[in-house]
C-alpha cells in the first residue's frame, strides 16, 4: 500500500497551484503581448518602406498624369519624383529645385512641408528597427527555452490586428478617400502646412490617381505581410509541440 501511494504523493508535489499555473503562464503571455505589438509596427513599417523604393515612384508616377499635369517628359518627370523621394528619405539629401526647366519648381513652403514629412519618414524607420530587434530578442529568448508558444500567438494576433487595421482604413479610404486623405495627414502635420495650390510643383508630381495607388498598393503589401505572420504563427505553434522544454 505504501509503495502503491508514494508515486500519488510526489505526482501530487509536481502538479502546481494556482499560484504556479499563473507564473507558469506569465512568461508566454508576456512573449505573446511583446510579439502582437512588435511584429505589427514591423508589417505595417516594412509596407509603408516598399512605397519608398526609387522602382516605386518610377512605375507609379508617369501613369499618374504627371507628364501632362507638368509639362515636362517622361524622363524629367521621373527625375523630379525621385528628387523628392530621395529628399523625404535621406537627412543629408541634397536641396530640391526652385525652378524646373525655367518654370516654378517647389518653393519655400512645400520644402518645409518636405522636411516635415521626412522627420515623420525617419521616425517610423527608427521605430520599425527597434521592433524589429524586440522581436529577434523575444524569439531568440523564447527558442532557447523551447517555449515558442507565446512567440507563435503573437505572430498570429500581430497578422490578424495588421490586416484588421488595413481592412478598416481601406473601407474609410474607399468611402470617402478626400477625407481619410486629409485626416491621415492632420495626425501627423499641421493645419495649413500640408495644403497647396492646385499648380503647385508637388501637386502636379503626384496627382491625387498616384496616391490612389500608393494607397492600395500599401493595403496589398500589409495584407501580404499580414498573412505571412498568421503562416509563421500557424508554423511556430506546430514546431513548439516538439521542441524540448529547458
Amino acid at each position: 500500500m505504501c509503495r502503491r501511494r508514494q508515486p500519488c504523493r510526489k505526482r501530487l508535489r509536481a502538479c502546481p497551484g494556482p499560484r504556479g499555473r499563473r507564473a507558469v503562464n506569465a512568461a508566454p503571455n508576456r512573449r505573446h503581448a511583446l510579439v502582437a505589438v512588435a511584429a505589427t509596427i514591423v508589417a505595417l513599417g516594412l509596407s509603408v518602406s516598399i512605397l519608398l523604393m526609387p522602382w516605386f515612384t518610377y512605375v507609379a508616377v508617369p501613369p499618374s498624369g504627371a507628364m501632362e499635369l507638368t509639362g515636362l517628359s517622361e524622363v524629367e518627370v521621373r527625375e523630379v519624383a525621385e528628387h523628392v523621394r530621395y529628399f523625404v528619405t535621406h537627412a543629408d539629401a541634397p536641396p530640391l529645385p526652385a525652378t524646373i526647366n525655367d518654370g516654378p519648381g517647389f518653393d519655400e513652403s512645400t520644402v518645409a512641408h518636405l522636411v516635415d514629412v521626412r522627420k515623420v519618414i525617419i521616425t517610423a524607420r527608427w521605430i520599425t528597427l527597434l521592433a524589429t530587434i524586440l522581436l529577434g530578442v523575444v524569439a531568440a529568448e523564447a527558442l532557447s527555452r523551447g517555449e515558442l508558444k507565446g512567440v507563435s500567438g503573437g505572430l498570429r494576433t500581430a497578422g490578424w490586428t495588421s490586416a484588421g487595421l488595413v481592412a478598416l482604413l481601406g473601407i474609410v479610404g474607399v468611402s470617402d478617400f478626400d477625407s481619410f486623405f486629409s485626416a491621415f495627414h492632420g495626425v501627423f502635420f499641421k493645419a495649413g502646412t500640408w495644403t497647396f495650390p492646385s499648380d503647385a510643383m508637388i501637386i502636379r508630381v503626384f496627382p491625387l490617381p498616384f496616391w490612389t495607388v500608393a494607397t492600395a498598393s500599401w493595403a496589398a503589401a500589409a495584407l501580404l505581410l499580414s498573412a505571412l505572420l498568421v503562416l509563421a504563427g500557424v508554423m511556430g505553434k506546430r514546431v513548439s509541440r516538439d521542441l524540448p522544454v529547458n
